[in-house]
């Protein structure tokens, strides 16, 4: 059976905006604004990359807010995100899809959201890896990032796709070379990935090089996401561009279901 990898980011791909900005930043008491702010401001000051900067910002203002820092804590925030229409079931129905074609779908968070509130969406039991953002917990505290995925290193996921070496600790299997005859878990053209902006643009650069497909997604009615699509597009960056709909017999569903179709032959 053949196999088809598909990669999602998740905020302003799955959802809109970032995940954090639902519920989890205003229940410390923030604005949602200044808060991405002090991000920048903390990231420029200390040199410090950006994503590390707004893990440790996050988890600094939920101790003074004295919001849990847990687990269990960040599925809730998880399981009442509002995302676009459609996306709690296309995972299951596409996948449904490529069993009656033939075809194995497998499903891929790949995002600088945290995986514990990815985790508690209704959909995660169907995704195959989720490649995201996460703490070490000790003593109700988030001590230190077990995993940070920033818009460049979501390259290296590609790969782990690509060649099965899913374990992040797994450094060899990752840059251990292919060579003609063997084992390949999904083939790069059989990978396709769906972003929102132009931190994706790394990941839709490996896979065009690769004879992958990117697909970036935009929010209808956001004049600022529909700009950036099209000059995505426009600048060869990605194959195609949808709006943010995932239920059946939308742009999105019909896109994929060819494409799926097309790896028949």
């Amino acid at each position: 059976m053949k196999k088809i990898a598909l990669c999602y980011d998740f905020d302003g791909t799955l959802c809109s905006g970032y995940m954090q900005n639902q519920e989890l930043i205003p229940d410390c008491k923030l604005d949602v604004k200044k808060f991405w702010t002090s991000v920048t401001e903390n990231s420029k000051k200390n040199n410090i990359d950006p994503t590390l900067s707004y893990m440790h910002l996050l988890e600094e203002k939920m101790h003074h807010a004295k919001v849990e820092i847990s687990k269990k804590n960040f599925n809730k925030y998880g399981q009442r995100l509002k995302l676009f229409s459609g996306v709690n079931d296309w995972f299951k129905r596409i996948k449904d899809f490529g069993k009656k074609n033939n075809i194995e779908v497998e499903h891929y968070i790949i995002s600088s959201g945290l995986t514990d509130m990815i985790e508690g969406c209704d959909f995660s039991n169907e995704l195959n890896k989720i490649y995201a953002c996460e703490y070490i917990y000790k003593d109700g505290r988030g001590i230190w990032p077990k995993l940070s995925v920033n818009y460049s290193n979501k390259v290296q996921y590609l790969y782990r796709i690509h060649k099965g070496a899913f374990d992040v600790s797994d450094q060899e299997g990752v840059n251990q070379k292919k060579y003609f005859g063997d084992h390949i878990h999904v083939p790069f053209e059989n990978i396709i990935f769906f972003g929102d902006g132009e931190t994706d643009v790394p990941t839709f650069n490996v896979l065009n090089k690769n004879n992958g497909k990117s697909v970036c997604i935009y929010e209808e009615g956001n004049e600022k996401s529909m700009s950036i699509a099209k000059k995505l597009f426009s600048d060869g960056r990605v194959h195609h561009v949808v709006k943010n709909n995932y239920e059946e017999n939308s742009d999105i569903d019909l896109l994929i279901k060819d494409i799926i179709k097309s790896k028949l032959n």
